[in-house]
């Protein structure tokens, strides 16, 4: 049996408040170590650089607020993908944001949190783009403020799946949300035929329609990562929006194109890794 090939990326700063997550006692690097003693073939890879200054070009005041204007867009179609029901409050939620975004359109025009987007962006896709030339069968994709008390669980656990006979093509591995707040639990089945195989008690939910908790901590399989990829390349750079959203409108899309179906994307719950930036309960999972 060939075992399946892991590309661990990590997206850092130089200034960043987690920055001890880059060195030897990161998660990324952690992580990468384990399945390299479990007998797998790893790769690791850090981003801290600000890429996006590196080809600058003008962020305007316009193209901020029609970036705010696309987020909310997105949102509220992510909300009939997501197949709730509860179109009162989501009306009201949708239009509190757009209230807010004309209430505050100064705050609206600033560059600086355009230029942030942009180097979030950029090097998630920069570690997207390392992990496909890789020829990983995986990519483990974490932000710095990804954290786990169980490393051990957390590795097990994963290659439990990376080895199964019907892998899926996404992994959500945080809890940066609860299920409840990201508006899936309607859609998730429990999988009845792969129990967590690490040394906590966990569950592998099935999602009926691909989504995210946050790109805090996913895990992908390479060869839709790849879909993923051509999706971003065919979008146009403006207007700018938080790669989370990028994310779940290129998922919207690849759903109505065949290339990730029912059951696909699965969620761990309770999910091994906390993110540190969130307020949230930071208890042991």
């Amino acid at each position: 049996m060939v075992l399946p090939t892991v590309f661990v990326g990590l997206v850092s700063h130089a200034k960043s408040t987690f920055a001890q997550s880059q060195g030897d006692l990161g998660l990324a690097l952690q992580l990468t170590e384990s399945f390299r003693t479990a007998g797998f073939e790893s790769q690791y890879q850090v981003n801290t650089k600000n890429l996006f200054d590196v080809g600058a070009y003008p962020l305007t005041p316009a193209m901020c607020r029609s970036s705010v204007r696309e987020e909310i867009k997105i949102e509220s179609n992510w909300f009939s993908f997501l197949l709730k029901r509860e179109r009162v409050s989501h009306f009201f939620r949708i239009s509190g944001r757009y209230v807010n975004y004309l209430l505050h359109w100064r705050q609206n025009s600033r560059a600086a949190e355009l230029r942030r987007l942009l180097n979030i962006e950029y090097s998630h896709v920069d570690l997207y783009r390392s992990a496909v030339a890789s020829g990983a069968t995986w990519a483990i994709i974490l932000e710095d403020d990804a954290s786990t008390a169980h490393l051990q669980d957390l590795a097990k656990g994963l290659i439990g799946i990376f080895e199964c006979s019907s892998p899926p093509k996404m992994i959500n591995i945080s809890a940066s949300y609860s299920l409840a707040e990201i508006g899936v639990e309607h859609l998730l089945v429990l999988n009845q035929d792969l129990p967590w195989v690490g040394s906590l008690t966990r569950n592998i939910l099935e999602s009926a329609r691909p989504a995210t908790n946050t790109v805090c901590a996913i895990a992908f399989r390479t060869d839709f990562l790849t879909r993923v990829l051509e999706d971003f390349d065919t979008q146009p750079s403006e207007p700018v929006i938080p790669i989370d959203w990028k994310l779940n409108a290129s998922l919207m899309r690849l759903w109505g194109e065949l290339a990730i179906g029912p059951n696909e994307c699965w969620f761990v719950e309770p999910a091994p890794i906390v993110q540190l930036s969130m307020v949230h309960d930071h208890t042991d999972k």
